[in-house]
């Protein structure tokens, strides 16, 4: 695969963005011709790293370079946890809908279509692709949501300032960054809905927090997320654990 580097402009964030893309190579050519578009992985870090750590810290390329059409963008979320944020900082907005315009006019082989369009993330990331594929749900046919519990079951009793500037003051289960209520206003909705697979580590220490929703999207009638939830025994809050589990949702995804 390419590695691409990108330094961006956001008009939305008014500020100079970084981003770097994994993209199929010259060679071999994609394996069902070379007009086919790419398959597009939007991929989220975590609240301790940045758009580099998926390459420094886990097989990423190698994983996505097994396929040959599909690439994997990996921006940068400077600690936002990927919402539009109570401060005023809209990088839910950045990242749904003006990183992938942008993107797209410079590689136009990134497919236009949702169904080919998928959203993950560890940690932060996971819970910010959760929170993503719930408000921006046209943009994306599945999520992967990976030790990724709800902000709003959080406990920032000793970052009490980091979260008024994420996500406001008071109680979050009755705001919009509430993944557990998004979920279900939207699947009562008749709005599109996308794929979700979610899972953690059997030692994650945040595993309680996966479960709570993990019940709240299995209370949804009908399974309209066609959602499923996996545990990687033996495995934490980690590196090995990211790998693990981006390593089956692209298998998922791509059907092999």
């Amino acid at each position: 695969m390419v590695l691409m580097r990108f330094r961006i402009h956001s008009r939305i964030l008014q500020m100079e963005t970084d981003v770097w893309a994994l993209v199929p190579g010259p060679e071999p050519l994609p394996k069902h011709g070379e007009a086919e578009s790419w398959k597009v992985l939007w991929l989220m870090h975590g609240g301790v790293g940045d758009h580099t750590f998926w390459l420094r810290h886990t097989a990423i390329e190698e994983i996505a370079g097994a396929y040959g059409n599909l690439a994997v963008i990996l921006p940068d979320a400077y600690g936002s946890s990927c919402v539009d944020t109570a401060s005023g900082a809209m990088f839910g907005t950045y990242l749904s809908k003006e990183l992938p315009t942008i993107l797209r006019r410079m590689l136009p082989k990134l497919s236009l279509k949702r169904e080919d369009n998928w959203i993950s993330g560890f940690s932060n990331g996971g819970y910010g692709s959760l929170y993503l594929g719930l408000t921006f749900p046209e943009s994306y046919g599945a999520v992967g949501a990976f030790g990724a519990g709800d902000k709003a079951d959080a406990d920032f009793t000793k970052i009490e300032q980091e979260k008024e500037r994420l996500f406001g003051k008071g109680d979050l289960h009755d705001t919009p960054y509430c993944v557990s209520k998004l979920a279900k206003e939207l699947g009562t909705s008749g709005r599109l809905k996308p794929i979700i697979c979610h899972g953690c580590g059997s030692e994650d220490p945040w595993r309680d927090m996966n479960e709570t929703v993990r019940d709240a999207i299995l209370s949804v009638p009908g399974d309209p997320y066609h959602y499923e939830f996996r545990i990687w025994e033996g495995l934490g809050h980690s590196s090995a654990c990211c790998e693990a589990a981006i390593r089956y949702f692209i298998q998922k995804m791509m059907g092999k």
